[in-house]
């Protein structure tokens, strides 16, 4: 589902976004959210396929929660030399934590595959461009607008304010440019004085996103304590239908010490390798 003509272009990252200055107090966010959209974590799942996700305002949010730039660096510390997926679902927030978070995504020396979930607004748009693929769910959106900022004090200090959130547009619309091969002047048009959304295919079609997700999150439901096997015979009938192999179960009940103390003894008895309980968790959900 990509589009063919980007292809060279999404070869490759955007560049790193620098010379705009720094300072907290730049954000830019949407408004169109839930109050309660706060207080979610980032995690790093030591895993053969680690994933990040990013489930709130991007930045201190100044009531203890926010996704830092500082818990990206750890999360990515964690998972090493390995690739990542970054699950997005975030209204933004401050523009400088999430041009951090970008850089640190860019840098990553294996593949970064970003999903957007939900939203990826302001901020989190930018992040999303570190991907070196972006996935969206078909009911996901990806939201881009000018920046925003709160100021007062003298004319020249105005001037000053006006001048960064300028250079700060800037730096947004070259990096959308860069990452969907688009002329900037398109980006620049196209939020001027508006918040623009891309929903699902608007988002592929515009080059701010490469495939669509092909199937939604779903939540795995769990066999309930009742259906849980009781005893070893159940136990037994109950992996067999789910496909484990006779070794294997005999492995496992060896490992959590249910095997038949009847049984002879092999000369390797107390030696075995752990079982693979994989089957077993597989099991437990439908």
């Amino acid at each position: 589902m990509r589009r063919k003509g980007l292809l060279q272009v999404r070869a490759q990252r955007p560049p790193e976004i620098t010379g705009i200055g720094s300072g907290s107090e730049w954000k830019f966010e949407t408004t169109a959210l839930a109050p309660d959209f706060q207080h979610f974590e980032v995690r790093a799942l030591a895993s053969s396929t680690p994933t990040i996700s990013i489930f709130d305002y991007i930045g201190d949010d100044g009531d203890g929660g926010g996704v830092s730039a500082s818990r990206i660096a750890g999360a990515l510390r964690q998972i090493g030399n390995k690739p990542v997926t970054v699950e997005i679902n975030s209204p933004g927030g401050s523009y400088f934590e999430g041009v951090a978070i970008y850089n640190l995504l860019r840098r990553h020396t294996q593949p970064v595959n970003v999903q957007v979930l939900g939203i990826a607004a302001s901020a989190a748009s930018v992040i999303a461009m570190a991907g070196d693929e972006i996935a969206i769910a078909h009911n996901a959106e990806i939201m881009i607008h000018e920046a925003r900022g709160l100021f007062f004090g003298t004319k020249s200090e105005m001037k000053d304010g006006w001048e960064t959130l300028g250079r700060i547009d800037d730096a947004m619309t070259s990096t959308y440019a860069a990452r969907t091969g688009r002329d900037k002047a398109e980006f620049d048009a196209m939020i001027a004085g508006k918040d623009v959304f891309f929903r699902g295919q608007e988002a592929i079609d515009a080059g701010l996103a490469d495939v669509m997700m092909e199937r939604e999150a779903e939540m795995p439901v769990y066999a309930s304590a009742n259906d849980f096997p009781s005893d070893k015979a159940s136990l037994d009938r109950f992996l067999a239908k789910n496909d484990m192999p006779r070794s294997a179960r005999r492995d496992l009940y060896r490992a959590i010490g249910t095997h038949n103390a009847a049984e002879p003894a092999t000369p390797s008895a107390g030696n075995e390798p752990q079982a693979d309980l994989s089957v077993l968790f597989q099991a437990l959900t439908v």
